[in-house]
C-alpha cells in the first residue's frame, strides 16, 4: 500500500473515532438546553426556535438563557396586559368591567414575580426562581373565561414552561 493512500485511510479513521467527540465541543448551550427540556412539555424544536428569536441567546450559556426565557415570559404578560387594560378600557358594562379588572389584577401582580423571577435565575437562586414560575402558570389559566386571551395565553404558558424547564436544568 503506498504511503499517501495509507495516510488517508489512517486520517478517515481518526476523524470518524473523533466525530463524536467534535460533535459535543461543537454544540450549543441552546442545543444543550433545549436537548435537556424537552422531557419538562418542551417541544425541543419550540425551545430553540424560541431563544434564538432573542439575539442575545447567541453569546449566552445556559444561565443566560434561562433569563431569555424568564424576560420573553416578562414580555409577553405586558402584552397581556397591555390587551386586558384595552378591554376594560372598552367594557360596555359593569359585569365586563370587573371581569377585566380582576384578569388586570392577576397580570399586574404577575409581572413584578416574573422580574424577580428572572433576576434569581441570573443571582443562581434556581429554586426560587422555580417556584416563582410555577406559580406563574396560573396566571393564564386563571383568566380563561374570564376575559378574552386567544393565543396570548398559549404562548405566555409555553413561554413560562420553557423558563420553568431551564431553571429546572440549572438547578
Amino acid at each position: 500500500m503506498r504511503p499517501s493512500v495509507f495516510l488517508s485511510l489512517l486520517l478517515l479513521l481518526l476523524l470518524l473515532l473523533l466525530l463524536p467527540f467534535i460533535r459535543a465541543i461543537s454544540s450549543s448551550p441552546i442545543e444543550d438546553v433545549c436537548e435537556y427540556v424537552q422531557d419538562s412539555y418542551v417541544d425541543k424544536g419550540y425551545c430553540i426556535r424560541t431563544l434564538k428569536s432573542d439575539l442575545r441567546s447567541s453569546k449566552a450559556d445556559a444561565k443566560g438563557l434561562g433569563v431569555i426565557a424568564a424576560e420573553l415570559t416578562i414580555a409577553k404578560a405586558t402584552v397581556i396586559r397591555s390587551h386586558i387594560k384595552e378591554l376594560l378600557k372598552n367594557a360596555s358594562n359593569s359585569y365586563d368591567r370587573r371581569r377585566a379588572q380582576a384578569a388586570l389584577l392577576i397580570f399586574s401582580n404577575v409581572i413584578p414575580s416574573l422580574r424577580w423571577s428572572a433576576d434569581s435565575i441570573a443571582s443562581k437562586f434556581y429554586a426560587s426562581a422555580g417556584a416563582v414560575l410555577f406559580v406563574a402558570l396560573d396566571a393564564a389559566s386563571a383568566c380563561v373565561g374570564v376575559v378574552e386571551l386567544g393565543d396570548a395565553a398559549d404562548d405566555y404558558v409555553n413561554l413560562t414552561l420553557l423558563a420553568q424547564a431551564i431553571t429546572l436544568h440549572l438547578r
